[in-house]
């Protein structure tokens, strides 16, 4: 078997990542394949060269992370004894992001009125929480200490167990949505499995527009949760790492969005 063959395999029976990443990070090895790149320093290198030289920034960024989190893996199965992407030169593009910023305060009422009773939880949850789409979907009811008012994720990115802190009034909204159930998943199908992916984001989707007219995604509530904590909770940078789960401090900066006039306002106004 090929470490291409293994990665397919290996991202098939993967649990954790979406359906948007598995198709992807597929994506991304059938370029690699067709680029008959190896997995060498040497050979990685030369294609990322190319790949700067051919498309956007943002993609050449997506797929070196991409690659280097399949590499990983094959470290980790013991295909490889070093991931030959972490002596691939990074690929730097400065630019300040200007992303739309949602107050987490609105966000949670926008949630709180969507009808379906699973999906209102499970996205309030996230909210409240800053788990990612799939740590709470696949979250076990086992794993939540209503004494002690804590949750812990199991299915963190890279393996990384964490716990995260959980508030009264939705440590009893969870309470008695279970209605006595004490193993399982919390969010589950009327047939016991776990809840939808797409219809769950095209429910948050769909309430958003409907109250906001403007589209929320399952993202928009982690970095609506890491910009509270930072700007009105005033929680230090390594914490809100820690709550989120990142393995970099340089990943948890990008999430803290600024509540002031935007950038692209004020330069606007010197060019009035």
């Amino acid at each position: 078997m090929t470490h291409f063959d293994y990665l397919e395999q290996y991202l098939v029976t993967h649990i954790t990542y979406s359906k948007q990443t598995i198709k992807a990070y597929r994506s991304d090895l059938r370029q690699m394949k067709h680029h008959s790149v190896d997995w060498s320093v040497k050979s990685l290198q030369t294609y990322f060269d190319q790949l700067i030289g051919q498309y956007k920034p943002a993609t050449a960024m997506r797929r070196y992370h991409a690659l280097t989190a399949l590499g990983n893996e094959l470290v980790r199965a013991k295909r490889l004894r070093k991931n030959p992407m972490r002596q691939v030169h990074a690929i730097v593009h400065q630019q300040v992001t200007q992303r739309e910023h949602h107050p987490l305060e609105e966000t949670i009422q926008t949630i709180r009125q969507i009808s379906h009773p699973t999906y209102r939880l499970f996205f309030e949850l996230i909210s409240q929480t800053g788990l990612r789409f799939m740590e709470a979907r696949l979250l076990s009811i086992e794993d939540i200490q209503f004494a002690t008012l804590t949750l812990l994720v199991r299915n963190g990115k890279g393996r990384r167990l964490r716990t995260v802190p959980l508030g009264e009034r939705l440590a009893h909204k969870l309470q008695v949505f279970l209605v006595g159930r004490t193993t399982g998943l919390v969010f589950r199908s009327v047939r016991g499995q776990a809840i939808n992916e797409q219809q769950a984001r095209n429910t948050l989707r769909a309430q958003s527009l409907a109250m906001c007219g403007r589209s929320l995604h399952p993202h928009d509530l982690r970095v609506s949760f890491a910009t509270y904590l930072y700007q009105k909770g005033n929680r230090k940078l390594l914490e809100i790492q820690r709550l989120l789960g990142h393995s970099s401090s340089r990943t948890t900066e990008g999430y803290i969005l600024s509540q002031e006039t935007k950038l692209q306002q004020i330069i606007d106004a010197l060019s009035a």
